[in-house]
């Protein structure tokens, strides 16, 4: 399983980049700079893929020998949700290493999700592992309130999400630095993956998009497993740069 083995990978196969609002030709292009200066992360992938399709993201990103976390955010009725994952493992030439989906769904949808992967791959495959979203960190708790209803929280709705993604057999979660350190009050937490997106590099005051931050190095040292990093690198002056960057920090924490 993926969470076992994520301490034997590079510190930059630990970054996750998120190609937010480019297509798959720039995406592509970008990522092959990466691997030409010898960095090897993780592509995100979610609007790149609404015109070309799943195939054709997995078949660009294998020919440059990487691994792809598609990010559909899945969310809907049981049946469609075990299409969907059934779907998502047939892509060709390989399966995405990881899939999103809402762990806000019903119980019984979690668990076709579930189904159709462990039926596809089997229970212990390290592809296709599936992310259950908690709380977007585009929200802040007013957003949450006004959303999920009064008395709740951020904090409070990771809690419920991330252990109806446990309990459905989900193998990990993706939630901001600041619910990652309120889940290790519950050990039966601990074997889920633990991706933080909304992550900034140090002396980049740009927030557009999220609410809640943290910095490569903070999420890593308080037990992320991956971090997802977007415009801090896609629309730095120099990506490659900032990607080293990043990639000293998870280092340096690990």
């Amino acid at each position: 399983m993926l969470k076992a083995n994520v301490g034997q990978l590079s510190p930059d196969q630990r970054i996750i980049i998120a190609y937010d609002g480019m297509n798959l030709d720039q995406a592509a292009e970008m990522h092959a700079g990466f691997n030409e200066a010898g960095f090897h992360p993780i592509a995100k992938a979610n609007s790149l893929a609404t015109r070309p399709g799943l195939d054709a993201v997995m078949a660009r990103f294998t020919d440059l020998g990487s691994q792809v976390m598609f990010d559909p955010k899945h969310h809907d009725t049981e049946n469609t949700m075990y299409n969907y994952i059934t779907e998502d493992v047939a892509a060709e030439p390989v399966a995405p290493l990881m899939v999103t989906l809402h762990a806000s769904n019903g119980t019984d949808a979690l668990r076709e999700a579930t189904r159709g992967r462990n039926e596809s791959v089997g229970a212990d495959s390290e592809i296709l592992n599936l992310l259950g979203i908690t709380v977007l960190t585009s929200l802040d708790d007013d957003d949450v309130v006004s959303v999920f209803g009064e008395g709740a929280t951020a904090e409070s709705k990771f809690v419920e999400f991330a252990h109806r993604a446990h309990e459905a057999g989900w193998q990990g979660l993706v939630s901001s630095g600041k619910e990652l350190v309120k889940g290790y009050e519950f050990r039966e937490l601990d074997g889920l993956l633990r991706v933080i997106p909304g992550i900034k590099l140090p002396g980049n005051d740009d927030t557009k998009g999220q609410k809640r931050l943290y910095t490569p190095d903070v999420a890593i040292s308080e037990g992320a497993d991956f971090v997802v990093i977007g415009r801090h690198i896609t629309e730095a002056d120099s990506p490659v740069a900032a990607l080293e960057k990043a990639v000293e920090l998870v280092d340096k924490a690990a």
